[in-house]
């Protein structure tokens, strides 16, 4: 009987040992998984922008290019509507650096997908908005320039990139079971841990957006009233 207990109080406290190790491993699988799953939505979100503006531009572009007395009042239409990606690397970074990431998650699809996904963010950003920002700068300093600037052409790779993005990003969902209800609620935890520092990333963004505006409209202002004045 002694040696019966015995077996059972070692089967009972190894047993116990594995279990809780198990279950360690899993809530670090899942909150690892929900990391770069929330980098991956956010980076989505600020693509969506990024699209939203090129299309702006072309709106404007399209109106200035058919009425040209409009080409010197729209300029900051113009200059407002470039898109601007610039986003943090931390979890891309941890991700890519550290071999534990693939062995605590175990799941090499999907690393190999999340891999793709932040390679193609790279390429978007060269390919896009760096792009867009260099030329559409120069085109946009003079209307001959601004005629010619293909806008269609960055929309295209903009609409193309954004939609291969998108498909990694809701592949990685299915394969690893994480729903958009998953995603809210970690979202909210890192606003609840934002708020205790201060202002949230978002708040801080609005507020800067806010900035951007009354400044553009500080200097169109003062373009109408230099431009009166010269008259």
């Amino acid at each position: 009987m002694t040696l019966a207990a015995t077996t059972v109080s070692i089967i009972l406290t190894f047993g116990t040992s594995a279990v809780i190790d198990r279950n360690k491993k899993e809530a670090a699988k899942r909150e690892m998984v929900l990391m770069i799953m929330y980098d991956m939505k956010e980076a989505i979100s600020d693509i969506e922008e990024c699209d939203k503006n090129v299309k702006e531009f072309f709106d404007i572009q399209v109106d200035i290019v058919a009425h040209p007395e409009k080409f010197d009042d729209g300029y900051y239409g113009l200059l407002t509507s470039l898109p601007i990606f610039e986003y943090p690397t931390t979890t891309e970074s941890i991700f890519k650096s550290n071999i534990e990431t693939v062995n605590t998650i175990g799941n090499i699809l999907f690393v190999e997908t999340v891999t793709m996904f932040y390679d193609t963010r790279a390429r978007y950003k060269t390919d896009v908005v760096d792009a867009f920002l260099q030329q559409g700068e120069k085109a946009i300093q003079e209307y001959e320039s601004l005629s010619d600037f293909n806008t269609p052409f960055f929309s295209f790779l903009s609409q193309n990139y954004y939609m291969l993005l998108r498909r990694y990003f809701e592949q990685c969902k299915l394969m690893m079971k994480v729903s958009d209800e998953d995603l809210e609620v970690f979202s909210k935890e890192r606003e609840i841990l934002e708020a205790e520092d201060g202002e949230s990333s978002a708040q801080i963004t609005e507020r800067n957006l806010d900035v951007r505006q009354q400044m553009t409209l500080r200097l169109q202002q003062a373009y109408k009233e230099g431009k009166k004045a010269l008259e």
